[in-house]
């Protein structure tokens, strides 16, 4: 659920950023931008319902397996 809030918060910033736009391409491209927070967000919670948890930067990883050649 935290993700979830991440998204939408950030989906909320852009579209304050896209507000106060003056060039109307700059704040199209904010409110898209808004747009694909917002999908993110709807496929985290998504996740999070299903208990499914992948976490493609997890942290807790130190040394990056090799690839095989």
């Amino acid at each position: 659920m935290q993700r979830e809030h991440e998204y939408k918060h950030l989906a909320d910033n852009a579209r304050k950023r896209g507000g106060e736009e003056q060039n109307a391409q700059f704040r199209a491209q904010w409110e898209i931008l808004a747009s694909t927070y917002v999908q993110l967000a709807d496929q985290s919670k998504k996740i999070d319902d299903t208990g499914t948890h992948y976490n493609p930067l997890d942290r807790t990883r130190t040394v990056w397996p090799s690839s095989p050649t």
